[in-house]
This record gives structure tokens, C-alpha cells and sequence, in this order.
């Protein structure tokens, strides 16, 4: 019985190691790992922590994976925390600002039946009522619209990759974990580099490490910018402070990339850059039809212009039930009060020298 169970285990080692040595040798597709903090805990996840946990610990593996854990955590702290804060000291107060301005002006405008009877020119908050972001209709679309697909670009990056991860195969069974990468590959990428790291498998462990850790925050994360976003550019109360949220938000974006940029070593943007998502080659029959791509886009283009419209018009919780109901008075008004006095050839009469003697 022990002879027989021996050599079992031994036929079923010999089949584990030929299935890895088959993902080696397969032909393959390789896809980058994103160069920024999200990329670089993806590095150390299938790196790093199965050498530690496979007892080669080494100084190098031990400080890589703390340090790079370490601005992971710092990244989710700071693009959580400003979200909250720009929640909290300018998103509600903008809010509440936009919402006593049209109560006020509802109280003075009309009277109980929703019948106009008042006079525009006597409201005391015209400008910080007709520069509000909802007052035009057009602009505020259009920033919404490029902000909903700013937000689907980063939601777009982290389908794709999701789609590279579930594609690499299990780590054969009996294997360690530490052979889900190969680092001695001979062969060029697709970009004619030599030096390439190969992901070639996953345990079921990294697998769900990397979910728990990258694709759950991150979508999390771009969630909560979406809509903390889209709320905040709705309640801006200057046309001109629309286009500076806006580029507020792309800061809020970016501050992953700026941590890579700023405090990884070379050695580990270089590794990061070299490691490829290594999945066996399609078949052409498996491939995705060159027109299919171009009907996705369609229907993503689609969905954002709906769900901006949808939006504005029924969730936007800036002026709840907001009918529009003073854009003919605010037309006037920009014409009137906030326009250029002068125009081009106009200047000699635009600016009279005074009347002293």
C-alpha cells in the first residue's frame, strides 16, 4: 500500500511538473502590468510574498513588499480621505449653498401657486444663482460627460486587466508558489526586449489576494470619485470654478501615478516594467472579431451620454426636482451684468478720462 501510494504521488508530481514545464514552453500573448502603485503591489503579490511565504526570504523580497504595501495603504488613505474632505469642507457647503439660493429665490419669485410675480432685478444673489453649474444646461453636460468618461477610462483599465488575470492559469498542483513566475526567459516580448518576467500562473491564494487588495479598492475607488465627482462639479457655483473642479478631480486621479513617480526606486520600475502577464496564445478562432470592438465603443459612448442626461435630469441631488425655472431671467442677466462692456474698435468711448479740469 506504501509502495503503491508512493508511486502515485510520484506519477502525480510528474504530471504537475510537465504541465508547468508545458505552460513554459506554450507559445504566448503578453500584456503589461499597469506602471503605477496599483502595478507595482501586483509585482510584489506574485513576486515577492510567495518567495517569503515559500521560506526564501531574502532582505531584498522582505523591504520590497513592506515598502510597497506601505504606499498601497498610503495611496488608499490619501485618495479616500481627500474624497471625504472634498466631501465634507467644499462638496456640501457648495450644496447647501445652491439650495438656499434657489429656495430664496422660489420664496421671492413666485408666489404659492408657482405663478412668476417678482422682480429679478431686486434678488439679492443674481450672479451666485445664474453662474451656478445648473443654470446651463449645455456647459454642465458637457463636463459631466468628460468627467463620467475620464472615470470609465480608469473602470475600462481595470476590466481589461481583470480580463488578463482570469485568463492565466492555475498553478499546477504540488508545484510551489514560487514557480508562477519564470524569470529565465530567453525569448524577445513584443516590444524586442530579452529581459522579460513571465507570469505564468496563479495559486488560488495570490488569486484572491490580488482581488482583495488591487481590483476591490480600486473599484471602489472609482466609484466613490464618480459620484463624489459628478456631485461636486453639479454644485459649483461659478462657471469658472467648474473648469478648476474639474481639474481638481484629474489631480485626485493621478495620485497613484504620482507616488510611483515619486518615491519608487529604478530597480523596481524597471522589474514592474518587465513583468508580463504571460497567457497561452488564442487560437484565430478565438480571437475577437476586429468589428466587435467598434460596436463596445458605441455602446459605452451611448450609456455615458444617457446616464449624464439621466443624471441631470432625475439624480442630481444638488436642487432636487430643479425645473430649470430661471434660465430666461439668467440669460438676461449674463447679457445684462456679467457680459464684456467693450468691444474690439469701441475702446475710445469704452474708457472716458474723467471730468476734472
Amino acid at each position: 500500500t506504501t509502495s503503491l501510494r508512493s508511486a502515485m504521488s510520484e506519477s502525480a508530481g510528474e504530471g504537475s511538473h510537465r504541465e508547468l514545464q508545458a505552460l513554459k514552453d506554450a507559445e504566448k500573448e503578453y500584456a503589461d502590468l499597469p506602471e503605477d502603485t496599483w502595478g507595482a503591489a501586483l509585482y510584489t503579490l506574485v513576486k515577492d510574498l510567495p518567495d517569503i511565504l515559500g521560506g526564501e526570504i531574502g532582505k531584498v523580497n522582505v523591504v520590497r513588499f513592506i515598502f510597497v504595501i506601505a504606499v498601497l495603504v498610503l495611496n488608499l488613505y490619501l485618495q479616500f480621505m481627500i474624497l471625504y474632505w472634498i466631501k465634507k469642507f467644499v462638496m456640501d457647503p457648495s450644496m447647501r449653498t445652491a439650495q438656499d439660493n434657489y429656495k430664496a429665490y422660489h420664496e421671492m419669485m413666485f408666489d404659492v401657486d408657482g405663478n412668476p410675480v417678482g422682480d429679478f432685478s431686486e434678488f439679492p444673489h443674481p450672479q451666485s444663482l445664474c453662474q451656478s453649474a445648473l443654470s446651463n444646461f449645455g456647459f454642465i453636460t458637457a463636463i459631466l460627460f468628460l468627467w463620467a468618461v475620464t472615470c470609465l477610462t480608469e473602470m475600462r483599465n481595470i476590466e481589461r486587466l481583470v480580463k488578463q488575470f482570469n485568463r492565466i492559469p492555475s498553478l499546477p498542483e504540488g508545484e510551489s508558489v514560487s514557480e508562477m513566475v519564470n524569470e529565465k526567459v530567453t525569448r524577445a516580448d513584443n516590444d524586442g526586449n530579452d529581459d522579460v518576467i513571465e507570469l505564468l500562473c496563479l495559486s488560488k491564494t495570490t488569486r484572491f489576494s490580488i482581488w482583495l487588495v488591487i481590483f476591490l479598492p480600486k473599484i471602489g475607488i472609482v466609484a466613490f470619485l464618480t459620484y463624489t465627482g459628478m456631485v461636486w462639479l453639479t454644485a459649483t457655483q461659478s462657471f469658472a470654478d467648474l473648469i478648476l473642479n474639474a481639474l481638481a478631480l484629474e489631480f485626485v486621479i493621478n495620485i497613484d501615478d504620482v507616488l510611483y513617480s515619486s518615491f519608487f526606486p529604478k530597480n523596481l520600475v524597471d522589474c514592474v516594467g518587465k513583468m508580463k502577464i504571460a497567457n497561452p496564445a488564442l487560437e484565430e478562432s478565438e480571437k475577437e472579431d476586429s468589428l466587435a470592438g467598434y460596436w463596445r465603443s458605441v455602446y459605452y459612448l451611448s450609456i455615458m451620454f444617457a446616464f449624464v442626461i439621466i443624471y441631470l435630469l432625475f439624480l442630481q441631488p444638488v436642487l432636487p426636482g430643479y425645473s430649470r425655472d430661471f434660465g430666461y431671467y439668467c440669460s438676461d442677466f449674463l447679457a445684462e451684468e456679467l457680459s464684456p462692456k467693450c468691444a474690439m474698435g469701441s475702446h475710445k468711448d469704452c474708457f472716458p478720462f474723467g471730468h476734472h479740469s
